[in-house]
């Protein structure tokens, strides 16, 4: 155990060590910093769902990427036709 103390002691001499936890402390303060800034900024963010109404039939509307996914609408399942084939001409 003793020879792995030495050997690290070659490989980081303590000057490098007290470097290394300088910049760490620096980093920490920048990012304390960061954060402090974001969260004052976020209180003044305030999402307003007022004017919107929810639908219903989001999903099965013709340019839903939703109902692309699902393939629910004729106009999505036209075009899967189209790619399934064409894809199998290749």
């Amino acid at each position: 155990m003793a020879s792995n103390s030495i050997s690290f002691q070659i490989l980081f001499p303590s000057p490098y060590s007290v470097e290394v936890s300088k910049l760490r402390q620096q980093l920490e303060d920048a990012h304390l910093a960061w954060a402090s800034e974001w969260k004052r900024q976020q209180l003044d963010f305030r999402i307003e769902n007022i004017r919107f109404v929810h639908d219903p039939y989001w999903n099965k509307r013709i340019f839903s990427l939703q109902a692309a996914h699902d393939g629910e609408t004729w106009f999505w399942r036209a075009t899967h036709a189209i790619v399934v084939v064409g894809g199998l001409s290749i």
